[in-house]
C-alpha cells in the first residue's frame, strides 16, 4: 500500500468504547471508516452519526461485512471473548486487524492467532495503549543504558472499582446496564465483565504490557492466589468475584514480576493514572509511580538517601497537543497510529502477536493457578514452540 492510499477501516462493535476510538482512526490522515458492524441497528445508527460518516456501509452480520465491505482492515470492539474467532475470520480473508485487550482467553486462542498470522501475513496488533506511557518509555530507555542495573523486581497493579460497570445487556436494545445486581423486568444477560472478571487477573495484560516493554523479557512461569469467589465489597448481592487476584511470575531474564488485579475493591486514585500503579527496582537504581494524587513519579539511584521527583508524565513522548487529549492519559491515539502505519508501511507492529499473546497467556494461566490454589505453570514460548495440547484452563462463567 503505497503511503498516498488510504486505510479502510471497518469498525465491528458499536459500543461506547468503539465510538471513541474509531474517532481516533477517523481522525487519522492515512485512514478512512467505510464500514459498520453490529447485530443492533441502534448502535451503528449511532455510530454514524457520532462519528459523522452517513456514508459508510452498515452491517448486522460480521460474515457478510467480510464478503461485501470495501475494507482493508478491521479494527474489533466486541466482546473480547469472541474477538479471536473473527480475528482469524477476518484476517483468513486477507484483512488486517486490531483488537482491544486483552488478546485472547485460553492458551488455544493465543495459537490460534500466532499460527493465523504466520499463515496470512497479515497486520495484527492489541490497542493496548499504556506501553506507550511516557514514563513507561523512559525507564525502558534508563534500562537499556543499564542505569537500572539488572532489574530483579517489577511490580505493577490495576485496582478500578467502578459502581457503574457495564454488567448486563439488555437482550432486546443491546443497551448496557450499570448496575451490579441483576436487573429486574428487564430481559438481560451477563457482559463480558460480569462473566470474565470473576476471575479479575484475566486483565492483566493491561498492567504486564508496559511491564514486559520496560524489560524487554516474557514470562516464562507464573502462579497466582486471590480472594473467595464471593466478593466481601458486595455481600448483599453475592457479586460471584474474587475482590484481588495477584500473579507472581518469573521472566527468561531472571526478573520477579508481582501483579495484580481487582474490579471489586475500592481504592485510592493514582492521579493521572487512574487505577494503575508500576515500580522497578534494580541493582544501581529503582523507579515508581505515584501512589496516590498526593504522590510523584520518583526515581532512586543507589548511592542516595532518598528518592527523588521525576519530570516525566504518561504523556508519550513526542505527542502533538491534540494527541495529549486522547483518553487513557494521552496514549490512546498511539496504538491507531502504530496500527495504521505498520499497514501503510507494511512494517511490523510495535505490539505484534507475539507481544500481544506473551501479555494474554501468563493471564490465561494465572486465572488457571487461583483456581488450583497457586500451582506453578508454564507458559508457552509461541516464538520458538510448537503447538501442544489444549490448555485445560476454561473461562469461568458466574451464576
Amino acid at each position: 500500500m503505497t503511503p498516498q492510499k488510504k486505510v479502510r477501516l471497518a469498525l465491528a462493535g458499536c459500543g461506547r468504547r468503539g465510538i471513541c476510538v474509531a474517532g481516533l482512526f477517523r481522525n487519522h490522515p492515512q485512514c478512512e471508516i467505510t464500514a459498520l458492524m453490529d447485530p443492533f441497528e441502534s448502535a451503528t445508527s449511532l455510530a454514524a452519526t457520532q462519528l459523522d460518516i452517513p456514508e459508510a456501509r452498515v452491517y448486522r452480520n460480521f460474515e457478510l461485512m467480510l464478503k461485501d465491505a470495501p475494507v482493508d482492515a478491521i479494527f474489533l470492539a466486541c466482546d473480547p471473548t469472541q474477538q479471536v474467532g473473527l480475528a482469524c475470520a477476518a484476517m483468513k480473508a486477507g484483512k488486517h486487524v486490531c483488537t482491544e485487550v486483552p488478546a485472547a482467553f485460553t492458551i488455544a486462542e493465543c495459537w490460534d492467532l500466532v499460527e493465523t498470522v504466520k499463515k496470512t501475513g497479515c497486520k495484527y496488533q492489541l490497542l493496548e495503549q499504556l506501553r506507550y506511557c511516557g514514563f513507561i518509555e523512559t525507564w525502558m530507555q534508563m534500562n537499556e543504558r543499564g542505569e537500572l542495573g539488572h532489574i530483579c523486581l517489577a511490580q505493577g497493579e490495576y485496582v478500578h472499582f467502578e459502581m457503574a460497570w457495564k454488567l448486563w445487556m439488555d437482550k432486546d436494545t443491546g443497551e448496557m446496564i450499570g448496575e451490579i445486581p441483576k436487573p429486574s423486568g428487564r430481559r438481560v444477560e451477563p457482559t463480558w465483565r460480569r462473566r470474565i472478571l470473576a476471575d479479575p487477573i484475566y486483565y492483566l495484560p493491561h498492567t504486564l504490557s508496559p511491564i514486559l516493554r520496560v524489560l524487554d523479557d516474557r514470562v516464562v512461569r507464573v502462579s497466582c492466589m486471590g480472594t473467595r469467589k464471593h466478593s466481601y465489597t458486595h455481600p448483599d448481592v453475592k457479586l460471584p468475584w474474587s475482590d484481588i487476584q495477584y500473579a507472581l511470575m518469573h521472566t527468561a531474564k531472571d526478573t520477579v514480576v508481582l501483579a495484580g488485579a481487582g474490579f471489586s475493591l475500592p481504592h485510592v486514585p493514582r492521579g493521572e493514572l487512574g487505577a494503575h500503579w508500576y515500580d522497578f527496582r534494580g541493582t544501581r537504581g529503582s523507579v515508581e509511580s505515584p501512589r496516590s494524587k498526593a504522590d510523584t513519579y520518583r526515581a532512586w539511584r543507589r548511592g542516595m538517601d532518598a528518592f527523588e521527583t521525576s519530570n516525566v508524565s504518561s504523556i508519550p513522548i513526542g505527542a502533538t497537543e491534540e494527541e495529549q487529549k486522547t483518553g487513557h492519559g494521552g496514549t490512546d491515539f498511539k496504538p491507531v497510529d502504530t496500527f495504521i502505519r505498520a499497514i501503510v508501511d507494511d512494517t511490523v507492529p510495535p505490539m505484534d502477536v507475539y507481544r500481544s499473546v506473551e501479555t494474554a497467556a501468563p493471564a490465561i494461566l494465572a486465572a488457571e493457578s487461583a483456581n488450583q490454589g497457586g500451582a506453578l505453570l508454564e507458559v508457552p514460548n509461541f516464538r520458538t514452540e510448537k503447538r501442544r495440547s489444549k490448555s485445560k484452563a476454561k473461562i469461568r462463567i458466574p451464576r
